[in-house]
Order: C-alpha cells, then sequence, then structure tokens
C-alpha cells in the first residue's frame, strides 16, 4: 500500500482494512491481531508494525502521525496541540479530492487522508480552491476514526455536497506548511502550534469586529478571514502585536483608559482558564504592552501577574467642557470630578466620561425639580423598608447607613457633603460632634438610587462580575469619584435587570 506524505498512521491502517475487504477497520485488526489502541496513542512500536505491514517508511509514517498524551492533549513531533485546534473525531474532507481519487463508494480506500484536515483553522482545500466538509457525526468514537469506512459510508452525500470557493489564505497556508514540513526559528514558530492557531484567529475577530465583538455565533469563512488578519500582524513578532494593541486604544469611540474593554474579545480569550502553560509568552507580550501603555492600580492582576501601579505616560489628553457641566464647572471641582490647571482652566479628571457628565446632568435636574417616584421597571428591585434607630428619634449613623447601603462610610461622608443625603450634626445619642443622616433623606434616596451591593445581594452574583456587566452595557452610574463605591439610579437598573430576564 502506498502511503503519502501528508497521510498519518490512522489513515493508512483504514485504507488497508478497506482495500483487504473488511467491514471495518476494528474488524481488520481483530483478525489479524493487530494493536489499534497503541497505534491510534501514537505509539512508536505500533507505528513501525504499520509500516513493516503496508511496506513503507516507517520514519516517514512517524513524521505525519499525531501522539495521544491524554486529557485532550496532542503532541506531532516537536508540535503541541489541543483539542480546540485539532479535529480528532470528526472528520472533514474536500468533495472534489474524494471524486477525483475515488470513482466509486467501494475504492474509497484509494483517498489518504491529509494530516491538516484535522486541524480545526485550515478550512479549505488549495489544490480545488474550496471549503472542506465535514461529515456526519457518528454515535461510536470507534467508528469516526475509520476513515475509509467513513467515506464508504457518506460517498454519495460527500459528492452531494456543492463546491463552495475558498481561497487558502497564507495564515492556512503557514499551517499547512509547518504540519508537514516542521517549524521555522522566527518568534511566531517558537509558539506552540495550537497557540499561533487560535491567537491569529481570536486577534483578527478584534481587529474585525471591534471591542465589544463575541467570540461565539461566527462562520467558518469568517474565522478563515479573522485568521488571516490576524496572522498578518503575528507573522511579524512581538512588536508587530504590541503596535497593533496601541492601534486599537486610538480607534475612534473607544474607551481608551481600561485595557479590557479596549481589547475585547481579545482580552477575555487571553484570561480563559482553559488556555494553559503554553499560551505564556503570547500572553507576556500583551501584559508587558498594558503595564506600559495604561493605568493599572497597583494589586490589580493582569493576565495573572499583579501591576505594580506605576502611572502610565500615555494618559489621554482630557477633554474640554462644554454646555451644562461648562457652566457648572466649580461644583465640578467640588465634586472632586474636575481639577484647575495652572492656567485657571478647567478640566475633568482623568477618570471622568461624557456618560458620567451626562449623569450628573441628570442628577441636579433630578433633584431641582424635587425628585419623582420610582417608575414602574424599578419596582422590581423596590427598596427594603428603612428602620429608625429607637435611640437616634429618626436618625441614622454613618455607620449604619453604610451598612443598608451596601456601601463604604466615605462613599456616605461624599454624599452627605454633596447633598444626595441630609446629615447634621447630633451629639445627644452619639458622641460630640458625630454626623448622622436622617432616615428621611435616607428613604428619599434608596427610592431613586441603588448600590453596586445591594444588586449583588438581590441578584447573589460577585460584585465585580456585575461591575463589569453593567459597564459593558453602558448603565450610567452617579457621579462620584472612582475610589468611592458604584451607585446607580434605581430605574435605569430595574430596566437593565427586567431586559435580561
Amino acid at each position: 500500500m502506498p502511503h503519502a506524505a501528508f497521510e498519518p498512521a490512522s489513515s493508512l491502517l483504514s485504507r488497508l482494512a478497506a482495500r483487504g475487504g473488511a467491514s471495518s477497520m476494528q474488524r481488520f485488526c481483530g483478525d489479524i491481531a493487530f494493536p489499534i489502541d497503541p497505534l491510534f496513542r501514537g505509539e512508536r512500536v505500533a507505528i513501525e508494525q504499520l509500516a513493516q505491514l503496508a511496506g513503507c517508511d516507517a520514519a516517514a509514517l512517524e513524521w505525519v502521525s499525531v501522539r495521544h498524551l491524554g486529557k485532550g492533549h496532542f503532541r506531532l513531533r516537536d508540535e503541541f496541540a489541543s483539542l480546540q485546534s485539532f479535529q480528532r473525531l470528526r472528520v472533514r474532507v474536500c468533495p472534489e479530492c474524494v471524486r477525483a481519487e475515488a470513482p466509486c463508494a467501494a475504492e474509497s480506500w484509494r483517498v489518504p487522508r491529509r494530516l491538516q484536515w484535522k486541524f480545526s483553522s485550515i478550512r479549505s482545500c488549495p489544490e480545488h480552491g474550496c471549503m472542506l466538509v465535514t461529515l456526519p457525526p457518528e454515535k461510536f468514537s470507534k467508528d469516526a476514526r475509520d476513515f475509509s469506512a467513513q467515506l464508504r459510508k457518506h460517498y454519495g452525500w460527500i459528492l452531494d455536497q456543492p463546491m463552495i470557493p475558498a481561497g487558502h489564505s497564507p495564515f492556512e497556508q503557514y499551517l499547512t506548511d509547518r504540519i508537514l514540513k516542521g517549524r521555522g526559528d522566527r518568534w511566531i514558530d517558537r509558539l506552540e502550534l495550537n497557540v499561533v492557531s487560535r491567537a491569529c484567529e481570536v486577534l483578527g475577530l478584534r481587529i474585525a469586529e471591534g471591542p465589544d465583538a463575541s467570540l461565539a455565533g461566527h462562520r467558518e469563512a469568517d474565522w478563515m478571514s479573522f485568521g488571516a488578519s490576524g496572522y498578518y500582524v503575528l507573522k511579524d513578532g512581538p512588536a508587530a502585536l504590541s503596535e497593533c494593541l496601541g492601534a486599537m486604544a486610538r480607534e475612534e469611540g473607544v474607551d481608551g483608559r481600561f485595557f479590557g474593554r479596549v481589547f475585547g474579545a481579545w482580552a477575555t480569550w487571553l484570561k480563559s482558564r482553559s488556555l494553559g502553560d503554553e499560551f505564556e509568552p503570547l500572553r507576556d507580550v500583551v501584559r508587558r504592552h498594558v503595564f506600559d501603555h495604561f493605568s493599572v492600580r497597583k494589586g490589580v492582576l493582569v493576565l495573572g501577574v499583579p501591576s505594580e501601579g506605576v502611572a502610565s505616560p500615555n494618559v489621554r489628553e482630557p477633554f474640554t467642557l462644554k454646555g451644562f457641566a461648562k457652566r457648572n464647572a466649580e461644583d465640578l471641582v467640588n465634586r472632586g470630578l474636575a481639577r484647575r490647571q495652572a492656567d485657571g482652566t478647567i478640566v475633568p479628571q482623568g477618570f471622568v466620561t461624557q456618560r458620567m457628565l451626562e449623569s450628573y446632568e441628570r442628577e441636579k435636574k433630578f433633584f431641582r425639580a424635587g425628585g419623582g417616584a420610582v417608575g414602574s421597571a424599578a419596582a422590581a428591585i423596590a427598596p427594603a423598608p428603612v428602620g429608625i434607630d429607637a435611640a437616634g428619634g429618626g436618625h441614622l449613623s454613618m455607620s449604619v447607613v453604610a451598612r443598608r447601603l451596601r456601601v463604604t462610610v466615605e462613599t456616605v461622608g461624599y454624599l452627605v457633603v454633596h447633598g444626595l443625603l441630609c446629615g447634621m450634626k447630633n451629639s445627644e445619642c452619639y458622641r460630640r460632634g458625630a454626623t448622622v443622616v436622617t432616615a428621611e433623606s435616607m428613604r428619599g434616596f434608596r427610592e431613586n438610587f441603588i448600590s453596586l451591593g445591594e444588586v449583588s445581594e438581590v441578584t447573589k452574583r460577585p460584585q465585580g462580575a456585575l461591575s463589569m456587566k453593567f459597564r459593558n452595557a453602558d448603565v450610567a452610574l452617579l457621579a462620584m469619584p472612582h475610589d468611592l463605591s458604584r451607585i446607580y439610579w434605581r430605574e435605569d437598573m430595574g430596566v437593565y435587570l427586567a431586559t435580561k430576564r
């Protein structure tokens, strides 16, 4: 039996069984007492026995045979692959190759399986310029790995598949050459095969679809395009990747303060716990770019490594105040949302966005109008009754208010100073000079606002995850400095939670 240079051992064994007239590879191996399981694990002794049986070169056969390491990990020579990059039990073929090499179903043994067809990121046939097709799934894995039997069973179905034109991209050609010939000595070649294949696709997704793109819901043709775009960057090394990441932060309409929002799906994928240690060289390049170009608070984990808290020199220029914000610039300075520069002009603080200024304007107009009733949507998270401290005569201490609002005492102090809560000095029931909050003002505040801590308590979800969801959904925050607790409009939060049910 002739052995094709691109054919793995499992395909050669399947073709031997089909040519010998056996109904299945399993039965053929049972008849001749051939060790089928060791062969599918990629053991050298079994590959040498198969080479002797087929009359081919054992070294050439071992070069294109995959070794199963267990737990979804595989090795091809010095290359590493995982279930995400390697299709072990789903058979993909080129309909035109089958049509050209097998005149009928009975001669399906004439079609050798191409090793590159097993890899998820290779989706087209360069010889015929068309998309590969995936055969219908089998109930048992032993049937799925019998390549010739699968072709014989689905021969008519394969020939009925329409030819979908698809060019073989430089990305797919690079993977094919690396799979069949071995890796080179560039930076991209030093990354593991499963790292390169998926990294090119996810980076290309972020480049093409922007920071709000999802990792799910894309067609095979889309992933082909994404892979080509990502490969165009990664092939030139870490400097090109860093330059690409910098360009993402400069895109119009992107909030360049937070690297997670800038990188979108790319950052989400790199933070995934399912990625092994082989992804660390790629993470290291992204991590160094983040530390060099983003201001990250000390101790915050960036792809598994805590930040040193060094401010980035790449701080964005402050934008100018306009309209309502400009007319209330002095109040913004008092609120800690703006600062006065040396030349006397007032500019927003670095953490302040246009969205936050809109929330500030909404708050001011709301209180000037005398407040309002809770909307119907907010009824889904209506506030609990405010208990009155019996000793305080309708007053609550700062610590009690903080516990009930699920915020810090510093946040309560800020709300009192700026009139969102009504505070007064009370020495009758508390220590001399202590500030207390009236129960009535707290009741009014809770009718219109809700803290992140309260939402977390209601939904039984961690605050960190909820904060990211609300930020991505653009739920408006109460305009306050970034080191205070997060507080939202109760009506907005009710609408958001209602839409998620």
